[in-house]
């Protein structure tokens, strides 16, 4: 079973394209949905902090369909929180 110190630990070190690479690898070596949450969970935060939200966004998405209650769930609820978040102070300084 994966774990996402697991996951770190293949991915530490590289870079965006090469962390999804590896992402996608063990994607097609994992058999169950909980563990294909937990790599959806880790490609959304590879994207989002490449600045790709939209994509990351998605990949919470489905990992959240693969596990509801998962960390990827929480993290489409975080996500969509700041991606909602509204300041009209900001607008008018």
């Amino acid at each position: 079973m994966l774990t996402p110190q697991n996951i770190k630990q293949t991915i530490a070190g590289k870079g965006v394209d090469e962390q999804l690479e590896a992402i996608a690898v063990m994607w097609e070596e994992v058999a169950t949905d909980a563990d294909r949450a937990l790599l959806a969970a880790e490609k959304g935060k590879i994207l989002w902090k490449a600045g790709r939200r939209g994509e990351a966004i998605s990949a919470y998405e489905a990992g959240a369909q693969l596990d509801p209650g998962g960390a990827a769930d929480l993290l489409l609820s975080h996500s969509r929180s700041i991606m909602d978040f509204f300041n009209p102070d900001l607008l008018n300084p």
